[in-house]
This record gives structure tokens, C-alpha cells and sequence, in this order.
């Protein structure tokens, strides 16, 4: 009997000892959930915590790792982005322009025959450079009113004919508008080469189209414009000439406010 007692002490034992440890476990679970709940109570009536007190409450004094420092630096850069918007580098649209093939190939062989038969100098990416630097020293001079530096960069008939444009079809406003930077005009395209003789004297005229995107106030909202001029550029091959090139012709054929 007393044998058959101890055997069952025993297994009663060993069933209550976990019993007693899954009590204990209870209790500190519910300590630590009432404890929670109290911190939580307590942060809450403390009203909007800052970063800063809940590093100084980790670390208790000691000192703060790099890491914090990097969080502060990115803190800083999101603070820097965040003010406002940067109008300085605004997005512009590329132009594409999708020209007849027949009309660029012969356009290509004119300037061929220019420079073998009359002008050996003759390069066609530096005559495009030239003429996008005179179109836009014209533009600068209308959008500020300087109407009589024009002589020498047109001729007089092409001079007449643009100040009398610009009375009948242009306000003040338009012509502020106007003035183009070179890295505003994205295309200046050849049309057509015209080869002149009469009697002893030789003429070369070129027709340049030039396609213009810019950004620009107007009322104090930034907006969209697109501008294309079309100019004929003249010059007299004569030996006895001077060797530079003028403006037979200047007109702005559009002139759009495409988006604000």
C-alpha cells in the first residue's frame, strides 16, 4: 500500500509542477498586459512625442550611435525638399520634325554644289549656327525694343516689312515674349537653296525654318510657348562682295501659348 502511494504521488507530482508553471505564466502575462496598458496611458496623456525623448529614454544617458545622426541628416534632406517646388528646372518638351525626304536630299545636294563650285568654306553645321545666333539676337532686340540696331542684320526692305508687322499684329506683351536663347530653338531646318545669277553676279539665298520651346511668365504663371520663324538668309558671291550673310526675309509664322 505504501509502495502503491508514493508511485502515485509521484505522478500526481509530475503533473502538477507544470500545472504551477502555466500558473505563473498566467499571472505574468496579465502583469505585463496591466502594464502595458498604463504605459500606454501614460504616453498617450503625455500629448505628441518627439523622436528625441524616446532616444534619450533607449539609450539612458549613453551615447547616441551614428545611426541617429543619419536619421536626422535624411530628416533634414525631407525637410529640404518639401519647400516648395522648383521652378527653375521646369521640363521641356523635345520638338520632333518629320521632313519630306525628297526635300531634305536635295536640300543635302544644294549644299554640296554650294561649297565644291562657290564656297569651298562652306560648312552647313556652322551656316546653322550662325543663323540661330542672328534669330536670336533679332527676337532679343523686338522683345526690347530696339527696332533701329536691325540695320545690318536685315536688309532694308526685310526691315521695313518687319517693324510694319510688328505695328499692325504685335502688342507689347508679344514682343517680350518673344526673345529666344539659343538653347531655345531645338530645330533650325534647311528648306530650300536658291542659286542666282544675273549678268556677272552670283547670289546664294537659303530658307532657314527655326522651331522654338521655352517656358515664360505671363500674369505670374509660368507658361508653355511655342514660336516658329521662318527667314531667308542672303548673300552675294560675287568676288568683288562682301563674304557675309544677310536677312532677305523675317516673319514669325506661329506664335502659341500651348499649355499654363
Amino acid at each position: 500500500m505504501i509502495a502503491s502511494k508514493i508511485i502515485l504521488l509521484k505522478q500526481c507530482w509530475s503533473l502538477a509542477t507544470p500545472f504551477a508553471q502555466n500558473s505563473k505564466l498566467i499571472k505574468s502575462s496579465t502583469n505585463l498586459y496591466t502594464c502595458n496598458l498604463q504605459s500606454i496611458r501614460c504616453l498617450c496623456s503625455q500629448g505628441p512625442i518627439k523622436y528625441k525623448q524616446l532616444e534619450e529614454r533607449r539609450h539612458n544617458g549613453r551615447k547616441q550611435p551614428q545611426v541617429s545622426r543619419r536619421f536626422e541628416l535624411l530628416n533634414n534632406l525631407s525637410m529640404f525638399r518639401r519647400r516648395g517646388p522648383n521652378k527653375k528646372n521646369k521640363r521641356i518638351p523635345k520638338l520632333i520634325l518629320l521632313q519630306n525626304p525628297f526635300t531634305w536630299l536635295m536640300t543635302k545636294i544644294d549644299f554640296i554644289v554650294l561649297r565644291r563650285v562657290w564656297d569651298s568654306t562652306f560648312r552647313e553645321k556652322d551656316f546653322k549656327f550662325g543663323t540661330t545666333q542672328a534669330i536670336c539676337r533679332i527676337t532679343h532686340l523686338i522683345s526690347e525694343g530696339q527696332l533701329g540696331e536691325l540695320n545690318g542684320l536685315l536688309t532694308k526692305p526685310a526691315r521695313l516689312n518687319l517693324i510694319r508687322e510688328l505695328d499692325r499684329n504685335w502688342g507689347e506683351k508679344q514682343r517680350a515674349l518673344l526673345a529666344l536663347n539659343h538653347k531655345d530653338i531645338q530645330i533650325s531646318s534647311p528648306r530650300k537653296v536658291y542659286f542666282i545669277r544675273i549678268a556677272d553676279k552670283k547670289f546664294c539665298d537659303v530658307d532657314m525654318a527655326f522651331l522654338a520651346l521655352k517656358w515664360a511668365p505671363i500674369n505670374n504663371i509660368d507658361a508653355l510657348i511655342f514660336t516658329e520663324i521662318f527667314a531667308r538668309f542672303h548673300r552675294e558671291y560675287t568676288p568683288s562682295s562682301i563674304p557675309e550673310w544677310t536677312i532677305a526675309y523675317f516673319k514669325v509664322t506661329r506664335f502659341e501659348v500651348l499649355r499654363r
